[in-house]
């Protein structure tokens, strides 16, 4: 693909939906013509923003400051209509554009230097629907704006964005046809980063329905480059198409199948990925209480110069004996084919696996749910090579301030290089997450404060990622894997619940083979009623590559004051102790306050801290955000403030960031 050539025919999606217009203006409904029909008077507006910040960062001994003040009156427009026709174009219009007074000051070791300027405030939007009503449709739309986002990082960003783009659909009875191309630009600024995000993209989407099947075609284009710090400059660029189909067979429709077949490439720091996968899966409904299942799945991954194949297959079968009692049996297997300039290696994995679960109601007073399961498995390794490449691993890594957080260990002992962690087409820049050792094993963990391209796809202080690393080899051998789990979890009066979970394995592979042999124990009791919720969870890690013991504690409360106002406090307390290698600890507090008061104002609070230390280092991060909102008739007002804070101390280094901003917008109406 061309992606000059992508770049610059962007304006086409436009100029076509414009021709498209005079070919189908015949087929409209008889009415008469209006070249251009308003819904009402355009409505006008005038207001004033007005936003501060000042920030003060401390390195050591030596103190840097920044202030930004600016006053902006603006003038906005609203109108929506259609031209010709309301069945042929409509629109939406609106924006407001000002001109005002912008004050900076810098200042550090005792220089200072401050600009006046004029600067203008431009946020707007414009969307233009073709064929709103019909079976073929499009739109386009531009739009700039500029705000504030906080994505529950303890970093609040101010966002200047500008994106356009248009869509095409198209529906007749059983086929759907949808592409979309667009642009987006964002500069954010936060508390201890700075980033310019550029994308452009391309999908398209193509669909089949029929009464007992489905057939899906995707395709995918994305280019990505991000700024950070006006320094390094990270891009991506990948495309993918795909091709799925499912059907379902049988007299009583009991078979249900679905295919597939995805070719990706994708570049990142120099490098190109190609990836080619395909997959089977078949599922058989015997009786309301007996399935049987299929799963095939193909890969070929391409990191010159490296290629990895791998087939993996499953079968199994679902009983459930009583409506408690549910049984699977599994049969599975994989083989791993990878060739490189030092040579290549293979990996064999075949066994089988049993689990049972049960779940019965104890009356009206309990719940009781019991699983258990054994696996055993024959594995083959063949590895002279010295290093081995795993392509996208998928894991879900957490910030350690995330209340959801535990340890993500990469699947493979000894890794030597994380290659690339990527969450869909987005490749994270290596400064957003960080890459543990612990023992023979590694854990990726999202940073306290990642740039605002990653923060933006966080749910929760969590990511899903698919990781590509390398691991030192652990030579050749043939052992078996014998493995086990058993979880409970019994719940009182629908307010009392303990639970417990194990994970065993264990091997009889050579001492001199590196291989895994672990015991994890999980036990916590949680309680609720009400407004309160609380629980502790105590965990043992001990493996042969690692081992570390965990407590975790958490309190919510949740108040519904009165119908107008609630408040809600939330803790968190994690301890992790690594024998003979240091102690990791967090505490996290969060509180919030929402009411309305008379004469239709609305009011807010929130604010928090999280502490957390770990080899050495201490990090303390605060915020606190007050606000108001007022609206009467056709005249309404925000304000705010917000104090964020940060400081980092390691090993005689510090580092203190603390930002103060607030903001009052004022509009009227007419």
């Amino acid at each position: 693909m061309n992606w000059g050539d992508f770049h610059r025919y962007r304006w086409l999606a436009g100029v076509s939906v414009a021709g498209l217009a005079a070919g189908f203006a015949p087929a409209l409904r008889a009415q008469d013509p209006e070249w251009l029909r308003l819904n009402g008077l355009p409505q006008v507006s005038v207001g004033v923003d007005a936003e501060g910040s000042t920030e003060r960062t401390k390195v050591a001994n030596g103190t840097s400051t920044y202030d930004h003040y600016s006053v902006t009156p603006l003038v906005g427009l609203h109108s929506t209509g259609s031209i010709y026709h309301p069945n042929l174009l409509t629109f939406d219009l609106g924006g407001e554009l000002g001109w005002g007074w912008d004050n900076m000051t810098s200042g550090s070791s005792g220089t200072s230097q401050s600009r006046n300027e004029s600067a203008e405030l431009v946020r707007y939007l414009a969307e233009f629907n073709l064929f709103p009503t019909k079976p073929f449709n499009a739109s386009v739309f531009a739009a700039q704006d500029h705000s504030f986002r906080d994505y529950g990082t303890f970093n609040t960003y101010t966002v200047d964005a500008t994106r356009y783009g248009g869509r095409v659909n198209w529906t007749d009875g059983a086929f759907t046809l949808n592409a979309d191309l667009g642009y987006r630009n964002e500069k954010a600024t936060g508390l201890s980063d700075a980033s310019e995000l550029t994308e452009t993209y391309l999908n398209f989407l193509g669909l089949h329905k029929r009464k007992f099947g489905q057939t899906t075609l995707t395709l995918h284009a994305n280019e990505m480059e991000n700024i950070l710090n006006s320094g390094s400059s990270y891009d991506t660029k990948s495309w993918s198409a795909g091709v799925s189909d499912s059907e379902t067979f049988g007299h009583r429709h009991q078979i249900a199948t679905s295919t597939g077949l995805s070719y990706s490439q994708s570049e990142y720091s120099g490098q190109q990925m190609d990836a080619l996968n395909a997959s089977e899966s078949v599922l058989i409904n015997h009786r309301p209480n007996l399935d049987s299942y299929l799963m095939m799945n193909y890969n070929r991954s391409e990191l010159r110069p490296i290629t990895s194949s791998r087939v993996q297959g499953t079968v199994g079968v679902r009983h459930q004996l009583y409506e408690s009692l549910t049984s699977n049996l599994e049969g599975h297997g994989s083989h791993q084919d990878d060739t490189a300039d030092t040579g290549g290696s293979t990996y064999d994995q075949y066994g089988v696996g049993l689990n049972e679960n049960y779940l019965k109601h104890l009356q009206s007073w309990g719940r009781l749910s019991l699983g258990t399961g054994v696996v055993v498995d024959h594995q083959d390794q063949n590895t002279p090579a010295s290093l081995q490449t795993w392509f996208d691993e998928s894991h879900q890594i957490y910030q350690l301030s995330s209340p959801s957080y535990k340890k993500e260990f990469l699947a493979h002992p000894r890794v030597s290089n994380v290659m690339e962690v990527k969450s869909g087409s987005y490749s994270l820049p290596a400064s957003d997450y960080q890459v543990i050792q612990s023992g023979e094993l590694t854990e990726v963990q999202l940073v306290a404060s990642p740039s605002f391209s990653t923060a933006s796809l966080m749910t929760s202080g969590s990511l899903s990622v698919t990781i590509t690393y390398q691991s030192r080899s652990l030579g050749s051998s043939s052992y078996d894997v014998f493995s086990a789990s058993a979880q409970f979890r019994l719940d009182l009066w629908n307010q009392f619940g303990i639970y417990g979970r194990l994970n065993w394995q264990d091997n009889n592979a050579p001492p001199e083979v590196l291989t895994q042999t672990l015991t994890d124990l999980v036990g916590g009791v949680d309680y609720k009623r009400k407004w309160f919720r609380t629980g502790a969870e105590y965990e043992s890690y001990d493996s042969s590559f690692t081992q570390y013991q965990a407590l975790r504690f958490f309190q919510n409360f949740d108040f519904a004051l009165t119908a107008a106002s609630s408040l809600g406090f939330d803790f968190n307390e994690t301890f992790y102790h690594y024998p003979g290698n240091g102690d990791q600890s967090q505490y996290q507090s969060m509180c919030r306050f929402n009411t309305r008061l008379p004469l239709a104002l609305t009011w807010y609070v929130d604010g928090g801290v999280l502490m957390q230390e770990f080899s050495g280092t201490r990090q303390v991060q605060g915020v606190a955000r007050t606000g108001i909102g007022w609206t009467r008739g056709k005249l309404s007002l925000r304000a705010g403030y917000e104090f964020n804070s940060q400081s980092t101390a390691s090993a005689g280094f510090t580092e203190e960031r603390i930002k103060h901003r607030f903001f009052t917008y004022l509009r009227r109406s007419f």
